[in-house]
């Protein structure tokens, strides 16, 4: 979904003074938008001039604004950021060209870092949106995604797809995401924490018993990721996920080897069980990647991470097909950043692109147990919270809730550890 947010105040006076300067009490507004195309296009005269991320900044992060010129206007160099609090400015600077386009400048004021609600502004074209500088950026998103998604596991409305994106994210970034469950709450085992709870409780509300098909090797996924995940606060109820995942995904019929849903279901049901039947099945996939020009979709992705870090046999020759590949696609992407995240040019297909390319880096980053991607990763966010042609927040939508949490989530863990 598009948010799309606009300055309604400051527009009426650009077009009113010919983009002379922008008031300081303007406001933001919304309307919704479906995406676009943007390879060729004409700048409608409601967007901003002045780009910002709308979602804001990590107070230690690199900051920028873009400018998209304009030819009624003459060069501008120098911008200022003020303080919607106070009404002063609090940082000046300079405007340079954006490497790669002609039709944009860039701002740079990384050196503010105070907490706080800002807006930039220049004599000649406006000015931005209010954005905000926070030391917790990412966690604060991450922790409204993650209510969000709790939410919709008790009322049984979450999406199967977002669930097992809740559970990677839990699986990677649980050490900071989970609070132990309060032991007074009937029901509660061995003090699980609740984003594990309100999964538990999804599961036993689900009917995924007469589920076939790519549906079933989903839920078979689910329960044993979960069963993985879950075993030390209840072994029994573990054990007896485990088993309902063996069954569905044998009830599924799925036996094509180049399936990347059933691949991650043979990856959880290994680790979980260290039944060799599932090691078998994971092993014939090496002819599927030897065939070359392979890139792994989300399915095999996540299924890589989960089988190379098993605590079980694996085939070694196997494991360098999956890394290999996965890095080769990381480096592709990281080499057309720019390109990709350009404001006015990129030909990005909307945010489930943009959305498969975060995937990519996360994984990248999880093998080389390191920072290789995690400039390009918030690059890539910046252009889904404003720093696009149309100055819109691509915002999570029904099915897209846990990517979202998962990303957040790896932003929040590099915040955390002073990355950005």
């Amino acid at each position: 979904m598009k948010r799309h947010t606009i300055s309604y105040v400051s527009l009426f006076l650009c077009q009113i003074l010919v983009l002379g300067a922008c008031s300081r009490n303007g406001h933001i507004g919304g309307r919704s938008m479906e995406p676009v195309a943007v390879l060729d296009f004409v700048v409608p005269s409601s967007f901003p001039n002045v780009m910002t991320d709308l979602e804001g900044y990590s107070q230690g992060s690199e900051k920028y604004a873009y400018l998209r010129m304009n030819d009624r206007a003459g060069a501008v160099e120098a911008f200022r950021i003020v303080d919607m609090d106070s009404d002063e400015t609090v940082y000046e600077g300079v405007f340079s060209q954006a490497k790669g386009n002609d039709l944009l400048l860039v701002g740079d004021f990384s050196d503010l870092a105070t907490p706080g609600y800002y807006r930039v502004e220049c004599e000649t074209y406006g000015c931005s949106e209010v954005f905000r500088i926070s030391e917790d950026l990412y966690g604060q998103l991450s922790d409204k995604t993650k209510e969000t998604i709790i939410e919709s596991c008790r009322d049984l409305s979450a999406d199967p797809v977002t669930v097992l994106d809740y559970l990677q994210a839990y699986e990677w970034y649980g050490d900071m995401l989970s609070d132990p469950q309060d032991q007074s709450d009937a029901g509660v085992v061995s003090g699980a924490p609740d984003e594990l709870v309100c999964v538990r409780d999804w599961i036993s509300g689900r009917d995924y018993e007469g589920s076939v098909g790519t549906e079933a090797v989903v839920y078979s996924t689910i329960l044993a990721k979960f069963s993985f995940l879950y075993k030390s606060y209840d072994s029994a109820l573990a054990t007896e996920c485990l088993q309902k995942a063996s069954s569905i995904y044998l009830q599924s019929g799925n036996v094509v080897k180049s399936d990347s849903a059933a691949f991650r279901a043979l990856a959880e049901l290994y680790r979980a069980s260290g039944e060799s039947a599932y090691e078998a099945e994971l092993v014939n996939y090496k002819e599927f990647f030897s065939s070359g020009n392979v890139h792994p979709d989300e399915g095999y992705m996540y299924g890589a991470m989960t089988y190379i870090v098993t605590r079980q046999t694996v085939d070694k020759e196997l494991c360098d097909m999956l890394v290999d590949s996965i890095l080769a696609d990381a480096q592709s992407i990281n080499n057309r950043k720019r390109e990709i995240t350009d404001p006015m040019y990129s030909q990005t297909g909307g945010n489930d692109e943009m959305i498969g390319y975060i995937r990519t880096l996360m994984c990248a980053n999880y093998i080389l147990k390191g920072y290789e991607y995690d400039r390009t990763m918030q690059m890539m966010l910046h252009y889904l919270s404003g720093l696009n042609v149309e100055s819109s927040v691509y915002e999570p939508d029904a099915g897209t809730e846990g990517a979202y949490f998962l990303i957040y989530s790896c932003m929040a863990a590099l915040e955390r550890d002073g990355k950005i």
